[in-house]
């Protein structure tokens, strides 16, 4: 047990002894790699065609649950960064992490915080190369993912008229976890525990995601869905002039208690299968001949949950009624937080 206070360690023995932890994960101390990691900037060795950078910052009061452990904060900043690079059909391999952070946290809480990041940097078999540390009221992470990756890159703009929209996962879950959160109710612990699993410890769909980097062939486009499938898909459709994107509701697989939260939440369920994102699947778009050749192997891992068309337009088929979808959710820096 360590009550210390981390403003009477101050930055340089924090970043120190967050250093230490992480080089008891390295195998090559005697690199010039290694050695650059303590450098302002870190050398990356690069034998593929492509560099794939992403950047991501996490806010105390608007990413992390009031119950969410620190543990928890410094395994999403890596989840969610790794989370892009993967939505580029790309292979994360560093990762640089800055954090600002009050003065009267714990010693114990920091350890918690950085366990929490070397632990998913270790499953996620990603290096932590550097960052950078300050002060403030709150808990700031902000971190850059470099990855690698060849000529099979995928971008958003490849996506063309009757290609099938897949997902590699549920949706839904991480907005009626939090909802749990906050408005508790009676059904099964086991499945309220599993729903707010879902958004204070994010998974992603590493052994879809590194079968999926064996077909490229099959995929014209990839992203993964943070920003709510909704969101998602008027980007898709931003990047690719006159496909519209067309969701089957009968498709989209869901918890089966998500009906009974959305409702006692005053909601619906396509408020939180469609708006709210935090879900960390893939979604993706796919050629429908390649995928009928390699159907049998992504039968159990792929839902198909809708079609491209030349419309232009986002919609969804509900009891064989086509409706608009309006492509609300959380965005920053805007006040109509619908």
């Amino acid at each position: 047990m360590n009550n210390e206070r981390i403003s009477q360690i101050g930055e340089r023995g924090l970043i120190k002894f967050f250093l230490n932890k992480r080089d008891k994960l390295l195998d090559d101390s005697d690199s010039l790699v290694y050695k650059s990691y303590y450098d302002d900037a870190a050398l990356e060795e690069n034998h593929g065609k492509y560099t794939v950078l992403s950047t991501d910052m996490l806010i105390q009061h608007t990413h992390f649950p009031p119950n969410m452990t620190y543990y928890q904060m410094g395994e999403k900043i890596v989840t969610v960064n790794v989370s892009d690079i993967m939505a580029s059909n790309a292979t994360c391999t560093s990762i640089l992490i800055s954090m600002a952070l009050p003065r009267d946290m714990t010693m114990d809480d920091f350890d918690m915080l950085t366990e929490g990041i070397l632990d998913k940097c270790l499953e996620y078999d990603v290096k932590l190369i550097g960052g950078d540390m300050n002060e403030n009221d709150e808990i700031i992470l902000s971190a850059t993912a470099i990855g690698t990756a060849d000529k099979d890159v995928k971008l958003l703009s490849g996506v063309n008229g009757g290609d099938l929209i897949a997902v590699t996962g549920e949706l839904g879950s991480p907005a009626a976890g939090l909802d749990l959160i906050y408005n508790d109710m009676d059904i099964p612990e086991d499945a309220k525990n599993k729903l707010i699993d879902s958004i204070l410890e994010p998974t992603l769909p590493l052994e879809t995601f590194k079968l999926l980097h064996d077909y490229p062939d099959m995929i014209t486009s990839m992203t993964d869905i943070t920003d709510g499938l909704a969101l998602e898909l008027e980007t898709l459709k931003e990047k690719n002039y006159n496909i519209g994107f067309n969701l089957n509701y009968n498709s989209i697989a869901h918890d089966e208690y998500l009906t009974d939260i959305a409702a006692y939440n005053n909601k619906t369920i396509e408020d939180y299968i469609l708006h709210f994102g935090e879900e960390f699947e893939l979604l993706l778009t796919l050629d429908p001949i390649q995928y009928e050749k390699y159907k049998p192997i992504f039968s159990d891992k792929l839902f198909i949950i809708g079609k491209c068309d030349n419309t232009g337009k986002l919609t969804l088929t509900k009891d064989n009624k086509k409706v608009p979808i309006k492509p609300k959710g959380y965005e920053h820096l805007r006040d109509d937080h619908e």
